[in-house]
Order: structure tokens, then sequence, then C-alpha cells
């Protein structure tokens, strides 16, 4: 019904129009539909009644015909009678089956609709006629209707019959709509007549018009309404001015009345306005409404309705004595709806207003004391309880500020301070200036002395019953202060560490056996300063206690959110975890640790390095109790330890199996010297540039009686059991020896390079075991090159740059190994006598896909150039890392794509007839 109504035109000549279209439409249909039935019929009829005819006129000839067996004269007999018939094919069949068929191929114009050619086949069945003669039957000629033709003069009538109805159908329209337009012009008339007659320019009886009588009645009909309702408005016009000057004047003598203009300004005072207002009628009708008085209470809607709104001002007279109004603004509209004019009344509400402000004071001063005594009791954070103190001082007296100001040797220093037009209040450092009113009290917390403030702009804005306000809050404060102040330091000082500020052993076993519950899970981090002794018995224990507590601060900036640190003792720390990390976390926070330990620290303008040892227990996996816990991170500590420092370490069952075994590698070590146990491997390396090969690696390996056992599970165990001593001193008799078999052998001599432990490198007599190993093979020393770490020099970089310096006196070579994986020095690196960095593998396996290893591949290639030393890259192990490597101007190579580590023999069989030619 909806899309219906819409489809409905609006206007009465649109609507009689579609009526009468619509009715004209259904009966052109009706009629159409009736003609092309009859004449459809007609035709039918026509047809099978022509067709007899021919086939009773064809059926005589072809008779005569074939009695003589004349079947040609059939034929032309059939083909004239199909000429210019609605026939479209004829045909005889004989008795004895033969059938002599005849199609007219006439060409057809314009294809009738399908389904008028379907009624036609349906009306029409062909016409078969026996053919006998003297009672003998030759056969029978069947004639086949042509209904694509017969149909095509049916369509051809419909559609000039439907094109000539729809000519008649836009005649009668057009003649219809200029009809109903002359007779309908004179209601189109009747709004401007009606829009003349309300102004009064014009008159009923001068109307012109010859509408049909039904719309001359109506439209005589509305000129009396008209006059009707003009002439009653008249009267309620007048009645209602009447009305309204009579309530005005009331106003006038009960009220402060004014009138506004759109904007605001004043236009009209009556002489209670100017008395009250405290101006003269000249000033205030130069004066906007909102210019008079302080807007206490936003104008609001009323309840008279949305156009009417009222609110609260204050106004001071000119003695400077303060009154409230209620002001209410009642807009006055014109004929167009918009706002004329503006009646502004004001009704005093002093008394009122007076009463309710000084019972809403005492009640709020009464409030904020008792809230902070309450407070006083239970706040334990001093910064949370001086916030707390001026916030009552200031909400309580409605001052524009209240401070709170400490007395030292400084000076005076706001502690804290409240502005309650600010949200949440705001915190100073200067104490509040630029206000004409200030009340004080003196109190005090410990030993220092204080004053609370509060400030105000209006003079004399504070009575003495503020003063005793702010004496009972200052006394509760100093009260508090007190007791917390001792409470805090007892407590503080039976749970933490005085040095570090850290929770002590105490705090930790008490939140241990609270972060272990059952069910829970939680881990534990245990942490060792590997050789913090060394910095006791060097630099002093006030150098070791500043690096304890630079720890402590470095250990709780690494630690995540919620992670309990603490000392322990010594130079031992512990870390709980929040519950609910799992193991990467909890890993990657122990990694955090390690680095930020591993950064150097400055002590007494000397830059120290210190590593740190991390054991990591779980709960519940690792333990489920407190001491279980702690004593398994602890075996996990010593792991990592054992496993090089500087490292962390999770505990596992394990542990003690691995324990087992190292012992037992280190007893088999003790005599694998002795027995010949020991093997080195020689791993060339090639110049990029040449090809050619410039020296080998020597490297350490060990086949005991259980097989070869990997370096760097047999290497730390010889370091921390002091073997490597007399294992690298055959380490280098072995080279030496090597070096001379190799160039009696005819193999050109080139550097063998030897990796150095920390403890070889500590000895005093260093230099002469090299010096006497060389001589008694009869080789220089120039033909050796010992690779350091960058953490071995910077132990202790004075003495490793003297030890360097001898052995750069020797003639011997001087590289270091893994560089950019330690931590080291740039001052210091420019001063040692350094030949070469080798690039450590782990910033050359991806290149050059991964942009960081290549970014820090060639700063190192940059930096050792410009001290002029020579750039190895370990590693390398195919041709896309050489070509990057080549590209960014690294020196030599060496890796498993230029050779493995072989043997001594299989040196000599790859490199000895070769050495003259590139590699």
């Amino acid at each position: 019904m909806d899309v219906l109504r819409r489809l409905v035109p609006r206007t009465l000549w649109g609507r009689m129009l579609a009526l009468y279209s619509v009715t004209v439409v259904c009966f052109l249909v009706l009629g159409l539909g009736t003609y092309y039935r009859l004449q459809f019929l007609r035709e039918i009829e026509e047809v099978q009644d022509m067709a007899g005819m021919l086939a009773e006129v064809a059926s005589q000839a072809v008779e005569e015909s074939v009695v003589i067996g004349d079947y040609d004269t059939v034929q032309r007999t059939l083909a004239k009678t199909l000429h210019n018939s609605p026939l479209r094919a004829a045909a005889f069949i004989d008795m004895g089956g033969n059938t002599l068929r005849i199609a007219d191929p006439r060409e057809m114009g314009d294809q009738p609709p399908q389904f008028i050619v379907d009624m036609v086949a349906q009306r029409l069945y062909d016409v078969n006629r026996p053919i006998s003669v003297g009672g003998h039957d030759y056969g029978v000629m069947r004639f086949t209707f042509d209904e694509a033709a017969i149909a095509a003069r049916l369509w051809h009538l419909l559609r000039d019959a439907a094109g000539l109805a729809c000519a008649c159908l836009v005649l009668s329209l057009f003649a219809m709509q200029y009809l109903l337009s002359r007779w309908l012009r004179q209601l189109t008339r009747l709004q401007s007549v009606e829009a003349d007659l309300s102004a009064g320019v014009a008159d009923a009886a001068a109307r012109p018009g010859d509408a049909p009588l039904e719309i001359e009645q109506a439209m005589r009909a509305v000129d009396r309404i008209t006059h009707s309702i003009r002439s009653q408005f008249d009267q309620r016009i007048d009645t209602l001015i009447d009305s309204l000057i009579q309530h005005k004047n009331a106003l006038d003598e009960a009220c402060n009345v004014c009138e506004l203009d759109p904007a605001g300004r004043i236009v009209s005072v009556n002489e209670r306005y100017v008395a009250a207002s405290g101006y003269s009628r000249e000033e205030l009708l130069a004066m906007s409404i909102d210019e008079i008085g302080e807007v206490l209470v936003p104008l609001r809607q009323g309840v008279a309705g949305a156009a009417v709104r009222t609110g609260e001002v204050r106004l001071t007279d000119r003695t400077g004595q303060a009154h409230w109004r209620r002001r209410t603004l009642v807009p006055i509209f014109d004929a167009a709806r918009a706002v004329e004019k503006y009646i502004c009344i004001e009704i005093d509400i002093t008394d009122r207003r007076r009463s309710e402000q000084l019972a809403l004071a005492h009640a709020r001063k009464h409030e904020q004391a008792a809230a902070f005594a309450r407070f006083a009791l239970t706040e334990t954070d001093h910064d949370t309880l001086c916030k707390l103190l001026v916030r009552a001082a200031a909400v309580g007296l409605q001052a524009d500020c209240a401070a709170l100001l400490r007395h030292d040797a400084s000076g005076n220093r706001c502690v804290a301070a409240w502005y309650p037009g600010e949200p949440g209040g705001g915190v100073s450092t200067d104490e509040p200036l630029g206000h004409a009113e200030r009340m004080a009290v003196a109190l005090r917390w410990g030993d220092v002395p204080g004053t609370l403030a509060v400030y105000g702009h209006v003079p004399n804005a504070f009575t003495d019953e503020d003063r005793h306000f702010l004496d009972s809050l200052a006394a509760a404060f100093a009260n508090a202060a007190e007791r917390h102040h001792s409470s805090n330091r007892l407590r503080y000082l039976a749970t933490h560490d005085p040095l570090t500020s850290l929770p002590n052993r105490a705090a930790f076993g008490e939140q241990l056996e609270r972060a272990v519950v059952p069910g829970g899970a939680m881990q534990l981090l245990l942490i060792d300063l590997d050789h913090f002794k060394n910095i006791n018995d060097t630099l002093g224990h006030a150098a070791g206690d500043a690096l304890l507590v630079e720890a402590a601060c470095r250990l709780r900036a690494a630690v995540p959110e919620g992670a309990f640190v603490a000392r322990l003792g010594g130079d031992e720390f512990a870390v709980i975890c929040p519950a609910g990390l799992d193991d990467a976390t909890v890993d990657a926070c122990a990694e955090r640790l390690v680095e930020s330990l591993r950064r150097p620290f400055a002590l007494d303008r000397n830059e120290v390095f210190i590593a740190a040892s991390i054991g990591i227990a779980a709960s519940p996996r690792d333990g489920t109790v407190a001491q279980d816990l702690v004593r398994n991170a602890d075996t996990a500590m010593y792991g990592a330890k054992q496993a090089g420092r500087n490292r962390s370490c999770r505990f596992q069952a394990a542990m003690n199996e691995r324990v087992a075994r190292r012992m037992s590698l280190e007893s088999r070590l003790r005599g694998a010297l002795g027995r010949g146990e020991f093997a080195l491997a020689y791993q060339p390396k090639q110049d990029i540039a040449t090809g050619r090969l410039t020296g080998f690696e020597a490297l350490l390996r060990w086949s005991g009686a259980e097989g070869p056992v990997p370096p760097d599970v047999f290497v730390p165990i010889l370091e921390d059991s002091g073997l490597i001593l007399p294992v690298g001193a055959w380490v280098i008799d072995t080279v030496c020896m090597q070096i001379r078999a190799w160039g009696d052998a005819g193999m050109p001599r080139v550097p063998v390079a030897i990796n150095l432990s920390a403890r070889q490198f500590q000895q005093e007599n260093l230099v002469d075991v090299i010096l006497a190993a060389a001589d008694g093979a009869g080789i220089s020393p120039a033909a050796l090159e010992f690779e350091l770490t960058e953490s071995m020099l910077m132990t202790d970089p004075a003495a490793a740059e003297a030890a360097m310096h001898r052995l750069k006196a020797a003639g011997i070579g001087l590289s270091i190994d893994d560089f950019g994986t330690g931590y080291s020095s740039l001052s210091y690196l420019k001063r040692f006598p350094l030949d070469a960095l080798k690039i450590d593998r782990a910033f050359v396996r991806d290149l050059p896909g991964d942009s960081e290893d290549l970014a820090i591949t060639r700063a190192v290639i940059a930096l050792a150039h410009s001290l002029n030393l020579r750039t190895i890259a370990e590693g390398v192990e195919d041709e896309t890392q050489l070509a990057s490597l080549r590209e960014n101007g690294c020196d030599e190579i060496q890796g498993y794509l230029y050779g493995r580590p072989m043997a001594a023999a299989d040196c000599l069989k790859r490199f000895g007839p070769l050495m003259e030619m590139a590699v």
C-alpha cells in the first residue's frame, strides 16, 4: 500500500488524468483482444474453406492424370495449387507407398511471435483427399498449411490495430489534459487570492474566474472562513495585549525587569532594576546582560519551555557588597518565530544563598578534616599523605591554592601543592605567588619544620575558624608523619640491604615462600658476579661497593615489571620473576641481565669488566619448596660457571650426570698429554684478492680411549683445571716443529696462528716459552701468529698491552679472534700492536642476505683498515659469502669453502707443490 500511495499523483488534475488514462487503456486492451479473437477465428475459417476448395479442384486434375500414369501432370497440378495459397506443402501418396512431394519455396518477411504460430497450428489440420476413379483407389493427396504465413498476416493485423489504438489514446490524453487544466485553473489561483485577502490587498468580489460551479462554491466558502478567522484573531490579539500589559506592570512592582535585544544588549529597564544593579539607567542601556553580575549557576532550560532559561548570578554593588539573583530570560518571538527580544526577570536570593554557603562550608571542613584523619592512620606513603593534606586544606577552605612548605638549610621548598581548578591538582617546586590573601600554620614532621598555607585572591577571605581547621589538619599530619617515618625506617632496615637498597636475604626468603605456592608456576634466578674478588683485591673495597651499587641498578633496570630483585650477600643476587612467565621470556630476561653486567663499569677513572653467571630454576618443575628451588638454582649457576661463565643456565636433572662426566673428562685429560692423545689440525687461510694461501690456524684435537671429544667440551676443562698451560706449551712446540718440517719438505713458510688462552696470556714468561720453542725448532718467531679474544684483553688492558708489546718486539704476529662478540674499547684497540682482526662466523653466516650482519661486517672492515689492520672472515662456506666479502674489501677468508681443518701431511700434499700457483 505504501508503494501504491507513493505512485498516486498529489494533485487533483494528476489523479483525474491518471484515472482517465487507466480507464482508456483498459478499454483499448479489451477491445483489441476481442477484435483480434474475432479476426483470428475468421481467418482460420477462411483458410480451412480455401484449402478445401483448392483440394477439390486439384483432385479432379489429379484423378485424370493418375489413371493414365501421368505423374508429371500430377506434380504440376500440385505446384499450381500451392502457388499463392495458404498451403506450405503438397504430397501424393500412391497405393504402393510411393510419395510425390511438392513444397512452396516462398520467403517469409517479418517473423511473427511464436505464440501466434502455435495458436494457428493448434487450429489447423492437414487436408487429405483420397484419389479414386471408378471405385478403384489410386492413392491420397495431402496438403499441409503454412502456419507461419497465416500467423504473419494475423500479427500484421494486430500490430496495425494496436498502433491505431495508441494514436487514439495519445490524442484523447492530450484532449483530456487540455480540458482538465482549463476546468481546474481556478483552483491553482486560490492560494494567491487567499494570500491577497489575508494581506488586505485584494477583495473576494474582485476575483475573476470562470471555473465550474462546484469550484466557485468552494472558493466562496474559503472567503467566508477567512473573514471569520481574521475577526476572531483581532479580538484575541487585543485581549492578549491587555493581559501582557497588566502582567508587565505587576512584574515592574515586584521584580527587577529589563528588556534585551536578540544580541543580549539591554534596551529598557524598570526602576527596581536600576536601584538594585548599582548602575545608572544610561550605563545599563549601554551594557549587555552578560556584563552585569557573575554567573554562578549557568542558564539552563526552564520548566516553562525549551526557550525559557534560568540561572543564578552574583552582583557586587558600588559598596562592594555581594548580592545573589535568580535570573530568568523569557524570549519574545515575532511572526516568523524568530526571537524579537528577551524579557529578563531577576529575583533577590541573597539571604538564602548566604545561609546555604555557611552550612556547606562548615560541612565541607568537617568532612575534609575527618577524611584526612582516617587517611593519616592508614596511609603509609609519605608523598601521598602530603598530597592528601594540601588537597584537604584547599577543598575544605575553597582556596585558590594550598601548599605544604618545608624549611631546610637551602630555604623553603614546596613539597606539594593543590590547585582545585586543575584536574587532579598539581605539584610545584616553588611557593605559589600572586595571591592577595595568605594564611599559614606551622607544623613539623620529624626534625624538619614546615608550613601549611592556603591562598586566595580576595582580601580577608579567611577567618579564625579557618585557622582552627588548618591547625587540626597540621596536627594530624605531624603525628602521622612521625609514626610513619619510624615504622618505615624499622621495616626498611629489617628487609633491605643498606648498600644497594635492594631487599636482603630475609626479605628474599619471605618473598620466595609467598611465590612458591602449590600448583603455581614461577621461576628463580641466582646471579653471581664472576671474579668479583679481583676488584676488591686490586681497587679496594670502596670500588667494590661502588660496583655492587651500579650492578644493582642495572639488574633492576633489566628485569621485567613485577620482578623481585634482592642481594643475598657478597656478590650474589637473586631475581624472583613474576608468576606466569614462560621459559622463553625468563631466558630472554637472563640474557638481558648478562648483557647489562657485561658492559664496562667506570670505577675511579678505570673501566672494569666483569661477567655474571646465572642459574635458573622453575617451580614446580625443579622444586616445590623454597629451599629446593634455591639449591637447584645454585647448582644451575655453577653449571653456567663451568660452561665458561658470562651466561645463564637452566637447572636440569641430568646436571649431576654432567658433573660426573666432567670429572671423568678432567681425570682423563690429566694423562692425555703423556699418552699422546692430543693432535693438531690445520685450517688454511686464503687471500681474497690473489686466491693464494696466506697461512694456517692450528686447532687442538683430543681423541681418547672413548673416541674424539669436541674442543668446546674439553678446552674449558683444560682452562679451569690449569692443564691448559702444559697443553698450550705442547701446542706451541708442535707448531714450531711442524713449520720446520714443512720448510724441510720444500713448502714455503707461511705463518701459523695459535689460539692463546687467558691463563697462557697471563704467564709472565710467555715470551720466553715461545722464543725457546722457536729456537729449538730452528724457525723465526715471525712464522708464528697468536690469536687473542677481546674479553681476554679487556680484563686488564694495561697488562695486556704490555704483554702484546713484548710479543710484537719478538716479531710475532697478533690478531683479535671473534672480533665483535666480546667487549672492547676503541681507545685501547688503537694502542694494541695488532696485525689483524678476525670477523666472527656469526656475522658471516647470513651474508649477504642479513642487512644487519652486512652493516656490522662493513664497519669492522672499515675500522680495521683505518687502523692499518688486515681483516680475516671466519666460517666462509659458499661463493655468495665470498662475493660479499670481496665487494666490501675483506682481505682474507677462512672456512670450508677454501679448506676444512686437516692433518699436517694433508696440508703438505695439497699446498706443497702448488704454493707458487694461485689457488
